[in-house]
């Protein structure tokens, strides 16, 4: 039998939505992360967000099938201008959602999901320097494993 996914050992979907949620809140609370995220609801990206979190962690392919894919993605960020505050005040607020959620505590889950944050997020923060029209990308949504041999990093 093999390992679980990380998608697999954190939950699933249910804990992934519950995740995104908290997660939003706090982006929408925060004044750093206001600045991005604005202050006027969307309960739309909490579900964007656990299903490419599901989707990168080994679960469905759930934001490919229904939001576009990785250039999809890629495009939410072109043009937000993110700053390295609003970046790191975004894993932080991942965090603490994960904490108050019940994300097992496993070291290395743990490191796992920050690590991919904070690959990921500086990402999205070079990404959101550009504009809409100069992103283009057929890459497939990113795979995140146990291992860093098993991740795009």
């Amino acid at each position: 039998m093999s390992d679980p996914t990380i998608y697999e050992f954190i939950g699933g979907g249910d804990t992934l939505r519950g995740l995104a949620e908290a997660h939003y809140r706090r982006c929408t609370t925060d004044p750093v992360l206001r600045q991005v995220f604005g202050t006027e609801p969307r309960p739309e990206h909490a579900v964007h967000l656990a299903d490419w979190l599901g989707e990168v962690f080994g679960g469905p392919a759930t934001y490919t099938e229904k939001h576009g894919g990785h250039e999809a993605l890629l495009l939410h960020h072109a043009g937000k201008h993110i700053t390295e505050d609003q970046r790191a005040a975004f894993v932080r607020a991942f965090a603490e959602a994960a904490d108050e959620v019940g994300v097992p505590g496993d070291e290395h889950l743990r490191a796992r999901l920050t690590s991919y944050l904070e690959w990921g997020t500086a990402i999205a923060k070079d990404v959101s320097q550009a504009t809409p029209a100069d992103i283009s990308s057929t890459d497939p949504v990113p795979k995140w494993g146990w291992d860093e041999k098993d991740s795009p990093a």
